[in-house]
């Protein structure tokens, strides 16, 4: 009888743990918020995005856009985070200047009028939930990092033929160069002239 009731004990144990393993296992996650932030020892030039309650078994990522352009992916790290475990407050640190320690990111290229306005949040390969926010531009621009629009572009315009009819100072522009021009043209004749005029008094 005892062995039994133990028995049967054991597997009422079992039975009431399995639903919380495989509610443990579940990905889950949400999005609080995103900012900018500031370098000052723990924190990067970044926008750090504050997750709550993350729970994941291989992954997890946010991807940061501009409207409907994706700008870049932050993956969490592997042994960053127990896994199967409830997390209540990650933040995902995206630089606009090299690399978090916890997360890795695709190759971009911040740029100073390129603000970002939403991230998406991925758990498990499972999209958990989409915030829009907005940044200050100004911060945004003033941030290490992001580029000028123009860096590395090379601007080439073609003149337009001008068709308003040309005044007079127009058709013949003088130059400072033609200016100078004249005046050694007018000293060496004047210097000849002199040199003529010594000849015929010897």
């Amino acid at each position: 009888m005892k062995k039994f009731l133990s028995l049967a004990l054991a597997v009422l144990m079992l039975a009431v743990m399995l639903p919380v393993t495989a509610l443990a296992a579940e990905p889950s996650g949400s999005i609080e918020r995103a900012a900018i932030t500031h370098a000052d020892g723990n924190l990067k030039n970044a926008v750090s995005v504050d997750l709550k309650n993350v729970t994941f078994a291989e992954s997890v990522a946010v991807k940061l856009y501009r409207g409907d352009t994706l700008l870049t992916t932050a993956t969490l790290k592997t042994n960053v985070l127990a896994v199967d475990k409830n997390h209540p407050f990650v933040t995902c640190c995206i630089p606009t200047e090299g690399e978090d320690d916890a997360w890795s990111l695709t190759s971009w290229t911040p740029r100073d009028n390129v603000v970002p306005n939403k991230v998406v949040l991925f758990v498990d390969d499972n999209e958990m939930g989409t915030m829009g926010f907005t940044l200050n531009a100004e911060d945004w621009a003033n941030l290490p990092g992001t580029v000028r629009p123009s860096s590395g572009t090379i601007v080439i315009t073609t003149p337009s033929e001008d068709t308003t009819p040309k005044t007079e100072d127009q058709k013949n522009p003088s130059t400072g160069a033609n200016d100078v021009v004249a005046a050694a043209v007018a000293l060496m004749a004047v210097s000849a002239l002199g040199m003529a005029v010594l000849t015929r008094k010897k």
